[in-house]
């Protein structure tokens, strides 16, 4: 986590002076080492290339803003969200399939020669299959005229750089709430339903596909209507406290059919709040700067992770459901300061 709050800061800095290609294709090079150095880690029991190989891997997996950065690039302002909303449905569709195949070729009872070091393998293959097809099929969305300076601890001056600007200020103040919320829910979702409903480890995993699915509807058919048909900054309000309503019903409800219609509804207004908000960050800046700023939603992003997991272990010791109804108010919180921000462009 703390590797990838660096790396996509200063990979999002980098598209924005190379170019959207060269930086994915660090990405993706950085992506293939990381796996297979951590592959290689298990095989020989080593933790210190182990942590190696996963430093690696988080640091170049910036390849998300960079992607949006691209997609932003070619895009008409009209079809801006729904074109982001297409990348987050690919994101999500590899989110459905990532666990599938993890268990499938982890499980030596399928095959003997699987174990926990093949799916780390299968990962680096494909991502060296993707450098390919990138090398080979992508042109470059972006061509910058002056000379842009690199700086190592861009992770850090990115928030400086933020600041400056009140728009993203507050902005940013509302991602690393959101995410925190939400983060809430999705770290300890499984972890409640282990301990209300004592679920198996496959029945958990299959709540998860579930969950995707609702990401699959909200990026791949609600983001492009609703973002024409509404104000983006309202649209955002909306979904945020519909899915802080649904973390409080999945938290007091002991029925687990609500709980499963609830997952797909949240992954549905998580799916939507986020594409439309990164929608509005991407409004607020140049061309120039698309990059620069699909960087700073993606440090953010990983800064809340990241406190999220360090902080909240001890919320969940209290009640499995607590976790959820910190979502709940972290939600509710992110909405209400959207509320009274003012946007440059909305």
């Amino acid at each position: 986590m703390i590797a990838w709050f660096f790396g996509s800061a200063m990979l999002g800095d980098l598209s924005d002076a190379m170019g959207r290609k060269k930086s994915l294709m660090i990405c993706l090079i950085g992506a293939t080492l990381g796996y297979l150095i951590s592959a290689i880690a298990i095989g020989f029991h080593s933790i210190v290339f182990l942590i190696l190989g996963r430093v690696i891997a988080g640091f170049t997996a910036g390849s998300q803003p960079i992607a949006q950065a691209a997609i932003i690039d070619v895009s008409a302002p009209e079809n801006r969200a729904r074109n982001i909303g297409y990348v987050l449905l690919a994101v999500s569709v590899g989110f459905v399939l990532g666990p599938i195949m993890g268990g499938v070729l982890s499980n030596n009872s399928l095959a003997s020669w699987f174990n926990f070091a093949t799916p780390l393998y299968f990962a680096g293959i494909l991502s060296f299959l993707n450098c390919v097809l990138l090398y080979f099929l992508f042109h470059e969305t972006f061509i910058r005229t002056k000379k842009i300076k690199i700086r190592l601890h861009y992770a850090i001056q990115i928030f400086i750089e933020a600041f400056k600007s009140k728009s993203i200020r507050l902005l940013s103040l509302v991602l690393l709430i959101e995410t925190a919320g939400w983060s809430e829910y999705f770290t300890f979702v499984s972890q409640f339903l282990l301990r209300r409903f004592h679920y198996t480890a496959s029945e958990v995993s299959f709540f998860i596909a579930v969950l995707a699915v609702g990401f699959s509807i909200g990026f791949g058919f609600l983001v492009n209507p609703v973002a024409k048909r509404f104000n983006l900054k309202s649209a955002v309000i909306t979904n945020l406290l519909i899915a802080a309503f649904l973390c409080l019903i999945t938290a007091i409800a002991h029925i687990q059919i609500i709980i499963w219609i609830g997952a797909v509804l949240i992954g549905m207004s998580v799916a939507l709040l986020y594409s439309l908000l990164i929608t509005i960050f991407s409004n607020q800046v140049s061309a120039e700067e698309q990059g620069w700023v699909m960087g700073i939603t993606n440090s953010v992003s990983a800064l809340s992770f990241g406190i999220t997991s360090l902080m909240s272990g001890f919320a969940a010791d209290l009640s499995p459901a607590v976790p959820i109804y910190l979502g709940c108010v972290g939600l509710t919180l992110a909405a209400l300061v959207l509320k009274f921000t003012k946007l440059a462009k909305n």
